[in-house]
C-alpha cells in the first residue's frame, strides 16, 4: 500500500503529477469510499424518517397528484378507481359508474401506480363530515356503508347530526347510521 503525505517536496516522488491518479484513486477506494456509504446510510435513515411521519391524507394527497388507479376496500366492499380529489380524512375515487368518498382511517388502500395524469386537490370540502354535509345538502341518492355493522343503505341523506346520519330510503323509511361506523359513501355518477 502507498502512503501519501500531505507535505510537499520537490525530491518526494510522491508529490510529482503523476501521483494525482494515484492519490485520487485512494481517496475513492479509501475515504471516498467510506464517506459515500456513510452518506448512503444517512439518505436511507432520512428517507424512512420521511415516510414514518406520513399520514394517510399525505399518501392519499401524492396518490391524487400522480394520478394513480386506487383500490379502497372496507370488509367486502371493494372499489377500484381513479383518485379524483379528497381531503383532512377523505378520498374520492371515481369508478367507471360510481363515484365512492372513502373514509381513510376506515378502508385499507391498494396502489397501482400510473406514470401520467394526476389531478390538483381543490373544490371540495376540506372534512369527511362537510363531505357528507354537502352530499345532505345536494340532496342525491347515496349509498351508505358501514362493513363494521354489516350495513349498506341507500337513500338520501335527511341531516348528518352530531354522532349519526339520517338518511330516508326510497320507500320514506328512516334509517339511522352511527356516523363513526360508516366507512364508504358512494353514488351514481352522472352520465356525460
Amino acid at each position: 500500500m502507498r502512503v501519501f503525505s500531505t507535505g510537499s517536496s520537490d525530491h518526494d516522488p510522491d508529490s510529482s503529477p503523476d501521483a494525482f491518479p494515484d492519490l485520487a484513486r485512494f481517496l475513492r477506494q479509501g475515504a471516498g469510499q467510506e464517506w459515500r456509504a456513510e452518506f448512503e446510510a444517512t439518505e436511507f435513515e432520512t428517507h424512512q424518517d420521511r415516510l414514518r411521519r406520513r399520514t394517510l391524507r399525505d399518501v392519499a394527497g401524492m396518490l391524487l397528484h400522480r394520478g394513480d388507479r386506487l383500490t379502497v376496500q372496507a370488509g367486502s366492499l371493494r372499489l377500484s378507481g381513479q383518485v379524483t380529489a379528497g381531503g383532512t380524512d377523505y378520498v374520492t375515487i371515481n369508478t367507471s359508474h360510481l363515484c365512492a368518498d372513502a373514509r381513510l382511517g376506515m378502508v385499507a388502500l391498494r396502489v397501482t401506480k400510473r406514470r401520467s395524469g394526476g389531478a390538483q386537490a381543490g373544490g371540495m370540502p376540506a372534512t369527511w363530515r362537510a363531505r357528507l354535509t354537502q352530499m345532505e345538502l345536494t340532496q342525491e341518492t347515496v349509498q351508505v356503508h358501514a362493513p363494521s355493522l354489516g350495513v349498506s343503505l341507500a337513500g338520501r341523506i335527511r341531516a348528518v347530526a352530531v354522532d349519526h346520519v339520517w338518511l330516508v330510503d326510497a320507500a320514506g323509511l328512516d334509517a339511522y347510521v352511527p356516523f363513526e361506523a360508516i366507512s364508504v359513501v358512494t353514488r351514481a355518477l352522472s352520465p356525460d
